[in-house]
């Protein structure tokens, strides 16, 4: 099984686009292209439903929160039996990016222990998407996204130390600007041909300077794996 995971506006599914247009699919029934991504999500309904019931139960979806590793196993608890369905009849590859929050919860349902593909951007970047994203001016926005990008790159790496699952990073700015050696680096970590199909760098629209404050959680997660 392989995740794709990282906080949203990382490029996720430019990566997950990558894997399933070179025979890695991500899904049976994928969230359809809207305004807010183009080109679609990649994402496998039903796995987005469950990821949506174990985060709201755990009250994740009011600004600054950050519930415990035990809260989400504990609300992942009584839908045990519908993931290990789920994963039962899974295609090779999922992507979401609550699976920052909820891969711990996944473990059990899986027959082995999957491969993890996390996906990294300029933090500055994610908030200015997001907040545009979402239609947010103002500064507790902002505040409020940037935690989201710190809590949610910390637990990820948490969950993946804790586990010793095989992980690695693809960088945002590598998949737009040096898109053949991402695809190169992740057909030698999933040992399966990845072209790098379906970039469009027309779609990028903020650039920014990585803050100091957030210089080492980014350096850790570039490096998780190495």
């Amino acid at each position: 099984m392989i995740i794709i995971a990282g906080c949203g506006r990382s490029g996720t599914s430019a990566v997950a686009r990558m894997l399933h247009d070179s025979g890695i699919c991500v899904g049976h029934d994928l969230i359809p292209p809207d305004g807010g991504n183009a080109e679609g999500y990649y994402e496998e309904r039903a796995v987005v439903q469950l990821n949506d019931e174990i985060v709201q139960t755990a009250g994740l979806g009011a600004f600054f929160t950050n519930p415990s590793r035990e809260a989400i196993l504990a609300c992942a608890l009584p839908l045990a039996d519908r993931m290990r369905d789920l994963a039962a009849e899974a295609t090779p590859a999922w992507k979401d990016p609550r699976f920052c929050w909820t891969l711990e919860a996944w473990l059990d349902a899986f027959e082995s222990p999957p491969r993890v593909v996390v996906c990294l951007r300029n933090p500055s970047e994610v908030i200015a998407s997001a907040m545009r994203y979402y239609g947010m001016v103002d500064d507790e926005g902002w505040r409020a996204i940037a935690h989201v990008w710190r809590t949610e790159n910390e637990r990820l790496l948490e969950i993946i130390e804790a586990h010793k699952l095989a992980a690695t990073s693809v960088v945002y700015d590598d998949v737009l600007e040096h898109p053949k050696h991402v695809a190169s680096c992740l057909s030698a970590f999933l040992e399966h041909d990845v072209q790098p199909t379906g970039v469009r760098t027309d779609l990028r629209h903020h650039r920014a300077v990585l803050p100091d404050e957030f210089a080492e959680l980014y350096g850790r997660v570039k490096n998780v794996g190495r």
